[in-house]
């Protein structure tokens, strides 16, 4: 093989052997596909000499730590002649483990796979890294949960002690749990983003128990940023405490419908009631109201309206939808 040979004047041979990333080369057309070529980087990586490497399989790295769904995607990737970059937790030759960002690609002369070319890196330090923010975000999203805890405690005391009429306790009561949901779905998202179904059926979860399908959610995949995820459940939860206090969910046979989607560049959601007693819009609005069409339009950068028809209250939303990452399944509520 022309990377063997010292003398070559190939500067991708040059290259390979002298960079200070940790490369091998091996033999598809072989049995067991073993490696043919490592550079020193590599040697220093894994602890092993030359003579130790050659003429192995890459598993020899794999030990009983490393995971089996990460060592199945290369395999599939090698059946199918196919790249793969995967991070592995390898064991060096002196026992200890560390992670590495596995990158293989196949090398084709034609239509023939000549080798696989295999490039390593250590980030441990980044795994390391990661963990640590995974077990401080952990400890967080505890602290922040018992911390809502004890503000719906105290505000609830608070109110009772102050003669404040039961719907306004529970009306703050139900604006915590809101929070409280949004925070524990941002938690397990890591605080990136958040799937708007998942936010919008978390906070129509209490609700669930009592009307069940007679709530209808509709829409695209997508995700929408922490900030946007927190007001839309506040908002979805008001409208369904609205729904149920006075509108289509405080009858037996009322219904909401909930969809959005996203064309030309723009989002549309949208909450619709229907069947419940007849609407009139209300002389004053409330604290609720300003969550939905002000706040909500002014987190979304659009347009907000709540409309208060004879047969239903309809609210929507329209939005840029700059910043919302669309995937390509649809979800719809059970």
């Amino acid at each position: 093989m022309l990377l063997q040979s010292g003398g070559s004047s190939d500067p991708f041979a040059s290259a390979v052997r002298t960079t200070r990333m940790p490369m091998v080369i091996t033999d598809p057309k072989r049995d067991d596909n073993p490696i043919v070529f490592c550079n020193d980087a590599f040697t220093h990586l894994t602890g092993y000499a030359r003579d130790e490497i050659l003429g192995r399989n890459c598993r020899f790295l794999q030990g009983p730590a490393t995971r089996d769904e990460d060592v199945a995607r290369v395999r599939h990737a090698i059946g199918r002649r196919e790249s793969v970059q995967v991070d592995l937790l390898n064991h060096r030759k002196d026992g200890s483990t560390f992670w590495n960002a596995l990158l293989i690609s196949p090398v084709f002369d034609g239509d023939e796979l000549t080798y696989f070319f295999a490039s390593q890196l250590d980030v441990s330090d980044r795994k390391r890294a990661e963990e640590h923010r995974f077990l401080l975000n952990r400890e967080l999203d505890h602290r922040v949960k018992n911390t809502l805890a004890t503000v719906q405690t105290v505000v609830l005391q608070t109110l009772r002690d102050a003669s404040v009429p039961r719907t306004v306790a529970d009306a703050v009561s139900g604006r915590i749990r809101a929070l409280a949901r949004s925070h524990d779905l941002l938690t397990v998202e890591a605080w990136a983003s958040a799937d708007l179904a998942d936010v919008v059926e978390g906070a129509l979860e209490p609700l669930r128990p009592r009307v069940g399908a007679r709530i209808g959610v509709e829409g695209p995949r997508l995700r929408i940023k922490p900030r946007i995820a927190t007001m839309l459940s506040l908002a979805v939860h008001e409208l369904g405490s609205n729904a149920e206090r006075y509108g289509s969910l405080s009858n037996p046979t009322g219904t909401v419908r909930v969809g959005w989607a996203i064309g030309e560049g723009r989002l549309r959601f949208e909450w619709r009631e229907s069947g419940g007693p007849r609407v009139a819009e209300p002389a004053k609005r409330g604290y609720g109201t300003r969550i939905v069409e002000r706040v909500l339009a002014a987190e979304f950068d659009g347009e907000a309206e709540l409309r208060f028809p004879p047969d239903g209250l309809v609210f929507r939303l329209d939005a840029p939808a700059d910043g919302i990452d669309e995937e390509a399944t649809a979800w719809t509520a059970p």
